[in-house]
Protein backbone atom coordinates (compact mmCIF):
# COMPACT_ATOMS: atom_id res chain seq x y z
CA UNK A 1 0.00 0.00 0.00
CA UNK A 2 1.40 3.46 -0.86
CA UNK A 3 2.43 5.61 2.09
CA UNK A 4 0.14 8.56 2.77
CA UNK A 5 2.02 11.85 2.60
CA UNK A 6 1.09 13.75 5.77
CA UNK A 7 3.78 16.44 5.52
CA UNK A 8 2.50 19.95 6.34
CA UNK A 9 1.27 22.16 3.54
CA UNK A 10 1.05 25.94 3.36
CA UNK A 11 -2.52 27.08 2.77
CA UNK A 12 -3.05 30.71 1.84
CA UNK A 13 -6.08 32.69 0.76
CA UNK A 14 -5.36 35.40 -1.77
CA UNK A 15 -7.43 37.34 -4.29
CA UNK A 16 -6.48 37.21 -7.94
CA UNK A 17 -5.97 40.98 -7.86
CA UNK A 18 -3.23 40.55 -5.26
CA UNK A 19 -1.48 38.00 -7.46
CA UNK A 20 -1.63 40.34 -10.44
CA UNK A 21 -0.47 43.36 -8.40
CA UNK A 22 2.61 41.57 -7.12
CA UNK A 23 3.06 39.30 -10.16
CA UNK A 24 3.97 36.45 -7.81
CA UNK A 25 2.82 32.83 -8.08
CA UNK A 26 4.69 31.40 -5.08
CA UNK A 27 2.16 30.65 -2.28
CA UNK A 28 4.83 31.45 0.32
CA UNK A 29 4.83 35.06 -0.84
CA UNK A 30 1.23 35.39 0.41
CA UNK A 31 1.86 33.89 3.83
CA UNK A 32 -0.42 35.62 6.37
CA UNK A 33 2.48 37.11 8.35
CA UNK A 34 3.84 38.83 5.23
CA UNK A 35 0.45 40.20 4.24
CA UNK A 36 -0.17 41.47 7.77
CA UNK A 37 3.09 43.45 7.82
CA UNK A 38 2.36 44.95 4.40
CA UNK A 39 -1.10 46.09 5.55
CA UNK A 40 0.35 47.60 8.73
CA UNK A 41 2.97 49.55 6.80
CA UNK A 42 0.52 50.79 4.17
CA UNK A 43 -1.77 52.09 6.92
CA UNK A 44 1.23 54.04 8.24
CA UNK A 45 1.79 55.62 4.82
CA UNK A 46 5.09 53.79 4.35
CA UNK A 47 7.02 54.58 1.19
CA UNK A 48 9.27 52.40 -0.97
CA UNK A 49 12.89 52.56 0.16
CA UNK A 50 13.76 53.33 -3.46
CA UNK A 51 12.27 56.81 -2.97
CA UNK A 52 15.33 57.52 -0.81
CA UNK A 53 17.98 55.75 -2.91
CA UNK A 54 18.97 58.08 -5.76
CA UNK A 55 20.24 56.53 -8.98
CA UNK A 56 23.17 58.94 -8.86
CA UNK A 57 24.16 61.19 -5.97
CA UNK A 58 25.52 64.75 -6.39
CA UNK A 59 29.10 63.46 -6.06
CA UNK A 60 28.54 61.08 -8.98
CA UNK A 61 28.38 57.90 -6.88
CA UNK A 62 25.60 55.36 -7.26
CA UNK A 63 22.86 55.15 -4.65
CA UNK A 64 23.19 51.38 -4.60
CA UNK A 65 25.86 49.08 -5.96
CA UNK A 66 27.47 45.73 -5.22
CA UNK A 67 31.10 44.95 -4.58
CA UNK A 68 33.92 43.50 -6.63
CA UNK A 69 33.05 40.72 -9.09
CA UNK A 70 35.39 38.08 -10.50
CA UNK A 71 38.59 36.48 -9.33
CA UNK A 72 39.79 37.62 -5.93
CA UNK A 73 43.49 38.32 -5.53
CA UNK A 74 44.34 39.06 -1.92
CA UNK A 75 47.42 41.04 -0.97
CA UNK A 76 48.46 40.95 2.72
CA UNK A 77 50.25 44.29 2.24
CA UNK A 78 47.47 45.85 0.19
CA UNK A 79 46.37 49.35 1.12
CA UNK A 80 42.65 48.51 0.89
CA UNK A 81 40.75 46.50 3.46
CA UNK A 82 38.41 44.00 1.81
CA UNK A 83 35.12 43.01 3.45
CA UNK A 84 33.23 39.78 2.86
CA UNK A 85 29.89 38.67 4.24
CA UNK A 86 31.53 37.00 7.24
CA UNK A 87 32.98 40.36 8.32
CA UNK A 88 29.50 41.79 8.94
CA UNK A 89 28.16 41.17 12.44
CA UNK A 90 24.77 42.39 13.63
CA UNK A 91 26.52 45.04 15.71
CA UNK A 92 29.09 46.18 13.14
CA UNK A 93 32.19 45.23 11.18
CA UNK A 94 34.62 42.59 12.44
CA UNK A 95 37.98 43.11 10.73
CA UNK A 96 39.77 40.46 12.80
CA UNK A 97 37.66 37.50 11.74
CA UNK A 98 38.96 37.69 8.16
CA UNK A 99 41.55 40.48 7.86
CA UNK A 100 41.86 40.46 4.08
CA UNK A 101 43.39 43.22 1.97
CA UNK A 102 43.65 43.93 -1.76
CA UNK A 103 45.91 46.12 -3.83
CA UNK A 104 44.72 49.69 -4.32
CA UNK A 105 43.45 50.34 -7.85
CA UNK A 106 43.35 46.63 -8.72
CA UNK A 107 40.34 44.79 -10.18
CA UNK A 108 39.43 43.95 -6.58
CA UNK A 109 39.18 47.64 -5.71
CA UNK A 110 36.58 49.17 -8.07
CA UNK A 111 35.98 52.87 -7.28
CA UNK A 112 32.18 52.44 -7.48
CA UNK A 113 32.07 50.19 -4.39
CA UNK A 114 34.54 52.02 -2.15
CA UNK A 115 32.99 52.44 1.30
CA UNK A 116 32.80 55.60 3.39
CA UNK A 117 31.34 56.75 6.69
CA UNK A 118 27.53 56.70 6.72
CA UNK A 119 27.16 53.97 4.08
CA UNK A 120 24.75 51.09 4.66
CA UNK A 121 26.29 47.67 3.97
CA UNK A 122 23.68 45.02 3.18
CA UNK A 123 24.28 41.31 2.64
CA UNK A 124 22.54 40.41 -0.63
CA UNK A 125 23.21 36.69 -0.78
CA UNK A 126 23.28 33.59 1.40
CA UNK A 127 23.93 29.92 0.79
CA UNK A 128 22.26 26.85 2.22
CA UNK A 129 22.74 26.81 5.98
CA UNK A 130 23.61 30.53 6.18
CA UNK A 131 20.14 32.00 5.57
CA UNK A 132 20.39 34.25 8.62
CA UNK A 133 23.15 36.19 6.87
CA UNK A 134 20.83 37.40 4.09
CA UNK A 135 19.73 40.96 4.78
CA UNK A 136 22.26 41.50 7.57
CA UNK A 137 23.16 45.16 7.51
CA UNK A 138 25.30 47.72 9.30
CA UNK A 139 25.97 51.42 8.98
CA UNK A 140 29.63 52.34 8.68
CA UNK A 141 30.01 54.51 11.80
CA UNK A 142 33.60 55.67 11.33
CA UNK A 143 36.13 56.50 8.65
CA UNK A 144 38.06 53.23 8.29
CA UNK A 145 40.27 54.50 5.49
CA UNK A 146 40.41 52.65 2.19
CA UNK A 147 37.76 49.96 2.24
CA UNK A 148 36.01 47.85 -0.41
CA UNK A 149 33.52 44.98 -0.47
CA UNK A 150 32.79 41.67 -2.16
CA UNK A 151 29.96 41.15 -4.65
CA UNK A 152 27.74 39.60 -1.97
CA UNK A 153 27.50 42.93 -0.14
CA UNK A 154 25.51 45.91 -1.42
CA UNK A 155 26.64 49.43 -0.61
CA UNK A 156 23.63 51.74 -0.15
CA UNK A 157 23.56 55.53 0.17
CA UNK A 158 20.29 57.25 1.02
CA UNK A 159 19.03 60.82 0.77
CA UNK A 160 16.11 62.39 2.65
CA UNK A 161 16.13 59.75 5.38
CA UNK A 162 18.57 58.82 8.15
CA UNK A 163 20.78 55.82 7.20
CA UNK A 164 20.95 54.66 10.82
CA UNK A 165 17.15 54.53 10.94
CA UNK A 166 17.03 52.66 7.61
CA UNK A 167 19.50 50.07 8.88
CA UNK A 168 17.64 49.52 12.15
CA UNK A 169 14.32 49.32 10.31
CA UNK A 170 15.74 46.60 8.06
CA UNK A 171 16.82 44.71 11.19
CA UNK A 172 13.32 44.99 12.70
CA UNK A 173 10.61 42.45 12.04
CA UNK A 174 8.97 44.98 9.69
CA UNK A 175 12.07 44.96 7.52
CA UNK A 176 13.24 41.38 7.95
CA UNK A 177 9.84 39.91 7.05
CA UNK A 178 9.80 41.93 3.83
CA UNK A 179 13.28 40.64 3.01
CA UNK A 180 12.21 37.05 3.71
CA UNK A 181 9.17 37.54 1.50
CA UNK A 182 11.04 38.44 -1.67
CA UNK A 183 14.09 36.19 -1.44
CA UNK A 184 14.52 33.63 -4.16
CA UNK A 185 16.79 30.75 -5.04
CA UNK A 186 17.38 27.10 -4.18
CA UNK A 187 21.01 26.35 -3.34
CA UNK A 188 21.62 30.06 -2.86
CA UNK A 189 19.29 32.86 -1.90
CA UNK A 190 19.57 36.41 -3.12
CA UNK A 191 17.77 39.73 -3.22
CA UNK A 192 17.87 42.14 -6.13
CA UNK A 193 18.23 45.93 -6.22
CA UNK A 194 14.61 46.10 -7.39
CA UNK A 195 13.40 44.17 -4.34
CA UNK A 196 15.47 46.30 -1.98
CA UNK A 197 14.03 49.47 -3.50
CA UNK A 198 10.50 48.05 -3.09
CA UNK A 199 10.83 47.53 0.68
CA UNK A 200 8.24 49.71 2.44
CA UNK A 201 9.51 51.99 5.20
CA UNK A 202 7.50 54.48 7.29
CA UNK A 203 9.02 57.95 7.53
CA UNK A 204 9.20 58.51 11.30
CA UNK A 205 9.63 62.02 12.77
CA UNK A 206 13.15 63.40 12.45
CA UNK A 207 13.59 63.47 16.25
CA UNK A 208 12.98 59.71 16.38
CA UNK A 209 15.38 59.06 13.51
CA UNK A 210 18.05 61.15 15.25
CA UNK A 211 17.53 59.20 18.48
CA UNK A 212 17.99 55.97 16.54
CA UNK A 213 21.27 57.38 15.20
CA UNK A 214 22.42 58.45 18.68
CA UNK A 215 21.74 55.06 20.22
CA UNK A 216 23.18 53.19 17.22
CA UNK A 217 26.43 55.13 17.52
CA UNK A 218 26.58 54.37 21.27
CA UNK A 219 26.13 50.69 20.41
CA UNK A 220 28.81 50.97 17.71
CA UNK A 221 31.22 52.47 20.24
CA UNK A 222 30.91 49.32 22.38
CA UNK A 223 31.28 47.12 19.31
CA UNK A 224 34.43 48.93 18.18
CA UNK A 225 35.95 48.71 21.68
CA UNK A 226 35.40 44.93 21.59
CA UNK A 227 36.81 44.65 18.07
CA UNK A 228 39.90 46.67 19.05
CA UNK A 229 40.59 44.12 21.80
CA UNK A 230 40.11 41.32 19.29
CA UNK A 231 42.49 42.86 16.74
CA UNK A 232 45.15 43.41 19.42
CA UNK A 233 44.84 39.78 20.48
CA UNK A 234 45.20 38.68 16.85
CA UNK A 235 48.30 40.79 16.35
CA UNK A 236 49.90 39.86 19.69
CA UNK A 237 49.25 36.12 19.40
CA UNK A 238 50.38 35.83 15.78
CA UNK A 239 47.83 33.08 15.17
CA UNK A 240 45.97 32.55 11.92
CA UNK A 241 42.38 33.70 12.48
CA UNK A 242 40.97 30.51 10.94
CA UNK A 243 38.92 30.05 7.77
CA UNK A 244 35.79 31.37 9.47
CA UNK A 245 37.50 33.14 12.35
CA UNK A 246 37.30 30.12 14.66
CA UNK A 247 40.74 30.62 16.23
CA UNK A 248 40.50 34.35 16.91
CA UNK A 249 36.90 34.03 18.13
CA UNK A 250 37.95 31.37 20.60
CA UNK A 251 40.87 33.48 21.83
CA UNK A 252 38.74 36.61 22.16
CA UNK A 253 36.03 34.79 24.08
CA UNK A 254 38.61 33.96 26.76
CA UNK A 255 39.01 37.69 27.41
CA UNK A 256 36.51 38.93 30.03
CA UNK A 257 36.63 42.56 28.90
CA UNK A 258 35.95 41.55 25.29
CA UNK A 259 32.99 39.41 26.35
CA UNK A 260 31.52 42.13 28.54
CA UNK A 261 31.94 44.90 25.96
CA UNK A 262 30.58 42.88 23.06
CA UNK A 263 27.63 41.72 25.18
CA UNK A 264 26.79 45.35 25.93
CA UNK A 265 26.80 46.14 22.21
CA UNK A 266 24.36 43.29 21.60
CA UNK A 267 22.14 44.40 24.48
CA UNK A 268 22.08 47.98 23.21
CA UNK A 269 21.11 46.82 19.73
CA UNK A 270 18.31 44.62 21.09
CA UNK A 271 17.03 47.54 23.18
CA UNK A 272 17.08 49.84 20.14
CA UNK A 273 15.33 47.39 17.83
CA UNK A 274 12.67 46.40 20.37
CA UNK A 275 11.69 50.00 21.09
CA UNK A 276 11.87 51.03 17.43
CA UNK A 277 9.31 48.33 16.66
CA UNK A 278 7.15 49.66 19.51
CA UNK A 279 7.33 53.18 18.05
CA UNK A 280 6.36 51.92 14.59
CA UNK A 281 3.43 50.02 16.10
CA UNK A 282 2.29 53.17 17.92
CA UNK A 283 2.86 51.66 21.36
CA UNK A 284 5.54 54.23 22.27
CA UNK A 285 6.23 57.82 21.26
CA UNK A 286 10.01 57.66 21.44
CA UNK A 287 12.89 55.32 22.17
CA UNK A 288 13.91 55.43 25.85
CA UNK A 289 17.60 55.60 26.82
CA UNK A 290 19.47 52.36 27.30
CA UNK A 291 20.00 51.41 30.94
CA UNK A 292 22.97 49.15 31.63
Amino acid sequence: MPTLDTSPRLLVKVASGEIRRHNRWNPGFFDTRFQKVERQLRRLGARPLGDFIPDILPDGSKGITYGQVGSRVLNPRGAVRYLQVINLRDTGIDFAIKPDRVAEGSQNDPPRSRVRKGDILFTNNAFRGTDTLLGRCVVVPSDYGKLNISQHIDRIRVAGINPFYVCCFLKSRFGSLQIQRVTHGVDSTGISFECIRAILIPVLPERVQKEVERQYLAMSHCHEQAMAIKERLLKKSGIEPGQYGEAINSLANENAVYRQTFAEAEERLTHLNDHLEAVIEGLEKTIPPFTD
